[in-house]
């Protein structure tokens, strides 16, 4: 029977070998994939240590961690909360993240890091995310949809070996979530994410560096245009 509320779907991981702190934060972070988690939300830290069963001090910790990445905020008046994004935080998000993944896309390409095993492996991706259009959950099918496209995206950040460019692309891709969570709409349709990332796989495949700097383009051009509707909607409401 599908699940009609975002709450009812819990997403965990295998944290065996993760310290407690850890634990939060990625328990927090599937939350987020999940749609569980927006810009505003409050975060309790007893909540979370009796959802997970361990002491305060390591969700004390991870706090500390989500507010350096800047996924949380804390303030006397309001407590621990997710961070507040207005739609003027995204769009600077974006002008940081667009610029910041096409150097990513530039080094592997000047460098040569992309091969075709490497290609196939981001075409599973892209069709693991598709296949997930038939799950039961609404919840389900957001966070599989998200959590494939951190994956795919994830991969090239990585394939580049510039490491601080993928810990801030990373950040900067839950930032961007947090917020339009909000409005799921502004997350795509699973079908045209999928598309836009094929064009990407076809133009590395081509190996023609100009083309794969469009199609990144195009792809991001998309969030930008749903974020530009989401916020003619909240005007209306005004």
């Amino acid at each position: 029977m599908e699940q009609n509320s975002v709450g009812s779907f819990s997403p965990m991981m295998n944290y065996s070998k993760a310290n407690l702190s850890e634990i939060v934060v990625s328990h927090v972070k599937h939350k987020i994939l999940a749609g569980q988690l927006k810009s505003g939300d409050r975060l309790m830290e007893m909540d979370l240590s009796d959802e997970l069963e361990i002491s305060r001090g390591p969700v004390r910790e991870a706090f500390r961690e989500l507010n350096m990445q800047g996924i949380l905020s804390f303030s006397p008046r309001k407590g621990s909360q997710i961070m507040e994004l207005t739609v003027e935080d995204i769009k600077e998000i974006f002008s940081i993240r667009i610029p910041l993944e096409m150097q990513v896309l530039t080094l592997i390409f000047t460098k040569s890091r992309i091969e075709e095993d490497d290609l196939q492996i981001l075409e599973m991706l892209n069709q693991e995310m598709i296949s997930m259009e038939e799950s039961d959950g609404q919840s389900r099918k957001i966070y599989m949809l998200n959590l494939k496209d951190l994956q795919f995206h994830q991969y090239f950040w990585n394939k580049s070996g510039s490491f601080r460019r993928a810990g801030i692309l990373e950040n900067q891709f839950y930032q961007l979530l947090i917020a339009m969570n909000q409005d799921i709409a502004t997350l795509g349709q699973v079908q045209e994410k999928y598309e836009e990332h094929q064009k990407i796989i076809d133009a590395c495949r081509a190996g023609v560096l100009v083309d794969v700097l469009a199609a990144f383009e195009t792809h991001m051009e998309t969030y930008l245009n749903a974020i530009t509707r989401f916020e003619m909607k909240e005007r209306l409401k005004k």
